[in-house]
């Protein structure tokens, strides 16, 4: 499968494409089945595209067998980047000067280095919970103390949840966690993978949410 026509069909499934204009791609390139290869090419032309479920159909019959999952997960993932404005690359025109800074800050520098400034909309259905924005502020706006979560570390916000009614945090150890920023009461944290993992998770790419509770600040 060619690399253009692998980016139009998961264009499709992430919802990019609408299935019309898909459809008219697929019955109107004489050469699609030579690049797409006869086995592809024919269970998608066996797609009953006057459905309403033509999507969750091509994602059947693509997935595992022509297109891996995580694949998808990713371009939907870089698709969300880059339509917040981010590109490989990016960087704050501000400098930090961060060689004297306890791990933690570094941590969150790096970050906000990157994506400072930028929102994240969340569009994808999920069958768990997922927040509508994440938003990237362009410098440190506060920390939290795991001290009352049963952590003996400094937590340091990166990024806000859904117009800050909670928050994303880091540790020293690169480590990530979302706090409700209003009643900071419960302390959840990541337990699927690093920094791009767990936006996905947020984004509603994953099954699941990966996200544990690891302590409460509220007492009886």
């Amino acid at each position: 499968m060619e690399e253009t026509d692998k980016r139009r069909i998961l264009n499709f499934l992430s919802g990019n494409v609408s299935v019309k204009e898909f459809e008219s791609w697929l019955y109107n390139n004489s050469e699609l089945e030579s690049r797409l290869g006869f086995d592809c090419f024919f269970d998608l032309i066996n797609i009953d595209f006057n459905n309403n479920d033509s999507v969750y159909a091509t994602k059947l019959a693509l997935l595992g067998k022509y297109i891996d999952l995580e694949e998808l997960k990713s371009f939907k993932y870089y698709r969300t980047l880059e339509q917040a404005g981010w590109f490989h690359g990016r960087r704050l025109g501000k400098t930090v000067e961060t060689k004297n800074l306890n791990p933690e800050f570094k941590h969150a520098w790096n970050i906000i280095s990157e994506f400072g400034g930028l929102e994240l909309i969340i569009t994808y259905e999920s069958d768990y919970w997922t927040p509508k924005n994440i938003k990237f502020p362009e410098t440190i706006e506060r920390t939290s103390y795991g001290v009352k979560y049963g952590l003996d570390k400094p937590l340091i916000c990166f990024a806000n949840i859904d117009d800050y009614n909670s928050a994303l945090y880091v540790d020293d150890e690169n480590n990530y966690y979302q706090l409700d920023d209003i009643a900071s009461i419960d302390l959840y944290q990541f337990k699927g993978g690093g920094f791009s993992k767990m936006i996905q998770n947020l984004l509603g790419l994953d099954e699941e949410d990966k996200f544990e509770l690891i302590g409460s600040s509220y007492k009886n």
